[in-house]
């Protein structure tokens, strides 16, 4: 592992100089599962998931930023004995871990993310759950915040609908007496999968853009809400078969594939027919962006603005349900805490 660093980041387009990248599992995970017909499969998912992290390292490494990243998880045979206890591997750093000014604020009890100790200075790291516990806080369901649900905005902090009605009261009264305006809009999910806010005055959506008129007045929106699943081939054909929380390309007819993953898996997906992975991107900059794919529509509109977008694609996040958001974490970004709407 690379020194320690100190957390510094302020908002999600500021220029990158550090980041932490999403792990997966070690390459000889599955190899103790006996048929074919579902090892070879989920081989390919850790062999190919691998190669794209690889990617996106190395377009972060090239934009001149360092690259933090934990050991592959390994297989361990007393998983099995409690399918529930296999662990999810650490591939989505933006779902349990909230970087913001100098800070980074943890947000799962999990094992397999301690390494976020080894890589950020201890002053910088903020366990919100022992807060939360110390102030009574007793939460029913719903997502602790973290950085996939909500957007730092300089002295803005922008959260969408939550479930956990006392989880978000928390987080509204803890941010607010750090000093920075809580908003919320009135999206149904984690913000990065609802919208990414590319610079100062832009943003892309999958909703309207009287969504965000109170919480980012008088930018603009480009509105993506058609670009769905009905252009994803395949899908519809496998939906019912995952209820709408996973899909595997080309494995759709695979009845061994879906049955092993419905029954040890099923905590490692999440529910993919609520995402648009267009909009989940990772920004190096103002001026440079990350997609997943090329998107006609969004493309022009970077054009527009001065954007230049860099294709990488993960081919697995209908299976991991994430995208170049879920999967980078950034740690340092170049800038200071800014008002981005008077």
């Amino acid at each position: 592992m690379p020194n320690k660093i100190k957390i510094s980041t302020h908002s999600p387009f500021q220029p990158l100089e550090a980041v932490l990248v999403g792990q997966g599992v070690s390459e000889d995970f599955f190899d103790w599962v006996k048929d074919s017909r579902v090892r070879d499969p989920l081989n390919r998912i850790v062999r190919e998931t691998k190669e794209d992290l690889e990617k996106v390292k190395d377009i972060c490494t090239q934009f001149g930023a360092e690259v933090f990243q934990a050991n592959p998880l390994t297989y361990d045979a007393s998983l099995l004995e409690n399918k529930q206890a296999i662990p999810v591997p650490p591939i989505q750093p933006r779902d349990v871990h909230l970087t913001l000014d100098d800070k980074v604020y943890c947000t799962s009890t999990q094992q397999v993310w301690n390494y976020i100790h080894d890589i950020v200075d201890e002053d910088c790291v903020i366990n919100l759950f022992d807060i939360a516990y110390r102030d009574g806080r007793q939460f029913k369901g719903g997502d602790m915040i973290n950085g996939a649900c909500c957007y730092k905005i300089g002295n803005r902090i922008i959260i969408p609908q939550m479930v956990d009605e006392d989880m978000k009261k928390f987080g509204v009264e803890f941010f607010t007496n750090k000093g920075y305006e809580v908003l919320e809009t009135k999206d149904p999910g984690h913000s990065d999968g609802c919208m990414s806010v590319l610079k100062p005055g832009v943003l892309v959506s999958i909703t309207d853009v009287m969504n965000y008129s109170k919480t980012f007045p008088g930018w603009e929106v480009l509105s993506i809400k058609d670009q769905g699943w009905n252009q994803v081939k395949g899908w519809l054909d496998f939906k019912h078969q995952s209820k709408g929380r996973w899909w595997v390309e080309g494995e759709e007819s695979n009845e061994y594939l879906t049955k092993f993953i419905e029954t040890w898996l099923g905590h490692w997906v999440g529910l993919v027919e609520e995402t648009v992975f267009d909009v989940n991107m990772f920004s190096l900059s103002e001026d440079t962006v990350m997609v997943n794919n090329y998107n006609k529509e969004v493309f022009e509109f970077l054009k527009k603005h001065k954007i230049e977008p860099v294709i990488c694609p993960i081919r697995h996040r209908y299976f991991w349900d994430g995208g170049l958001h879920c999967f980078t974490l950034d740690l340092r970004r170049k800038g200071s805490k800014e008002d981005y709407f008077r």
